[in-house]
């Protein structure tokens, strides 16, 4: 069950309270602290925005259409949603854009059965996550939403079998993928 209220607890020892209509869905703090942007679901799961004062936990203000995300203040855009309006747009944009995917998958190419683990990291480091000697997901240098996949042989046994080696040789590499980063 999703929680309904958002306790904060203030510097002088008091604390302010803020219930909404439904489950909360996100928060955060605006104008360095002052204020609380709340989204929360309400009716026919319909996301609902307000903003309130952090200290008295009163209402300033909240949005007229929940429905219409184009019109929403930046105090209820998600930190996702206010990169997203960052990222340039255009025809020339999306011919570098292009260009570079291009130029990307050219050179993850280049990395092929037969390799060494040390000519791999010229073009991708290593991720977070589950990994073994013989199996980890590597994410390109230039972005780390692209990835792959990659199986070693080991090409002499390390002391515990376990340590890798620069030398272990890429038995097989993935297609690459986008996915967001994980971090250990």
């Amino acid at each position: 069950m999703q929680s309904q209220r958002v306790e904060i607890y203030l510097r002088n020892g008091r604390r302010s309270v803020i219930e909404t209509n439904g489950p909360i869905t996100d928060w955060h703090f605006w104008e360095g602290g002052r204020q609380i942007a709340v989204t929360f679901r309400v009716g026919d799961n319909v996301e609902h925005h307000a903003l309130y004062d952090a200290t008295t936990g009163k209402i300033l203000q909240e949005t007229g259409d929940p429905t219409d995300l184009s019109r929403l203040p930046q105090w209820a855009k998600s930190p996702g949603q206010v990169q997203d309006e960052a990222v340039p747009e255009g025809e020339e944009y999306d011919r570098a854009r292009t260009a570079w995917i291009a130029k990307c998958l050219r050179l993850i190419a280049t990395v092929k059965p037969g390799l060494s683990r040390e000519a791999l990291t010229k073009v991708f480091r290593t991720e977070g996550g589950l990994s073994t000697r013989f199996q980890r997901t590597y994410v390109y240098l230039e972005c780390p939403f692209i990835k792959v996949n990659v199986r070693f042989k080991a090409v002499r046994d390390e002391q515990d079998g376990l340590n890798e080696s620069p030398d272990d040789v890429i038995v097989s590499i993935s297609q690459p993928y986008l996915a967001w980063s994980v971090a250990d």
